[in-house]
């Protein structure tokens, strides 16, 4: 971790302590990581952007080095978090960066607390509905980003909460990256992954996988980066949808052989790090 990078903690109004990561000075850029991630993933944002941003990661209930309740698991859950701490931090401006579930937190967030207190967002390749619909056509499918059915989403949480757990973690992380990523990177990935314990992993998936913002997200006005890596295994119309529905929104996407996996920002940080800056200066 870069030197600069301090730890630090506060108490939920539930009573839960969260851990978030920080380092330099300027306007705050908080980071949410994905479903059953962690803040420390975000070490190359961290250590490259901190001489022009504030720069913050949180880990999430029961993620990373936060406190790990037994309740709470819910995306509306998570957004109440956000909003308690951008409340004890009061940045301005503010800057909110979501990968994969975190994306989903930040839409619960500006749908239940509104936009007033952001300035830009960043979302990073979450689909509106991952949950298929057996009425759905095909189209649908792929502008909603739904790869799960019912019956694989309950099988693979079922997997979580048993002595498969840790495999099934592997399974699903190796299907996220790219071929390049390297043994060492790819085992942080996990390690970080297995700091939540696995049976509440599974409830908070089956929460997010069957949240459905498609009727939210056209409702977003402010600046947007929508970041994809062709590497992911979500369709890429998903995110096209996504950019056609935010007026003023920014597509960008990163060629699988350059590191645009679905951890883009870990397989390219360098290239995702100059797409932000970019956006955060225009």
């Amino acid at each position: 971790m870069n030197k600069s990078t301090q730890r630090f903690s506060f108490t939920t109004s539930d009573g839960v302590k969260l851990s978030y990561l920080c380092a330099g000075t300027g306007p705050t850029l908080l980071i949410l990581h994905g479903w059953s991630q962690g803040a420390a993933l975000f070490k190359h944002q961290l250590a490259g952007l901190c001489d022009r941003y504030r720069v913050i990661a949180l880990d999430m209930r029961g993620h990373g080095q936060s406190e790990k309740p037994l309740y709470g698991y819910r995306i509306a859950r998570l957004a109440k978090d956000l909003q308690e701490l951008i409340t004890a931090l009061d940045p301005a401006p503010l800057y909110l960066l979501g990968h994969s579930a975190g994306a989903s937190v930040i839409w619960n967030y500006l749908e239940m607390f509104g936009d007033t207190r952001v300035s830009k967002l960043i979302f990073i390749d979450e689909p509106a509905a991952l949950l298929a619909q057996p009425y759905w056509s095909e189209q649908e499918r792929l502008q909603a980003g739904a790869i799960l059915t019912a019956e694989q989403l309950f099988q693979f949480t079922g997997q979580l909460r048993s002595s498969q757990g840790e495999q099934a973690t592997r399974d699903i992380l190796m299907s996220m990256v790219t071929p390049a990523m390297t043994q060492d990177q790819r085992e942080e990935l996990v390690g970080v992954n297995l700091q939540f314990p696995r049976a509440l992993a599974a409830r908070l998936f089956i929460d997010n996988v069957t949240r459905d913002w498609r009727d939210f997200i056209p409702r977003i006005e402010k600046p947007s980066l929508i970041a994809f890596g062709r590497a992911s295994p979500h369709p890429v119309e998903c995110q096209e949808w996504i950019h056609q529905q935010i007026k003023s929104s920014r597509l960008e996407i990163i060629e699988a052989e350059d590191g645009g996996s679905h951890f883009l920002f870990l397989e390219a940080p360098q290239r995702f790090n100059r797409l932000l800056s970019d956006f955060l200066a225009s």
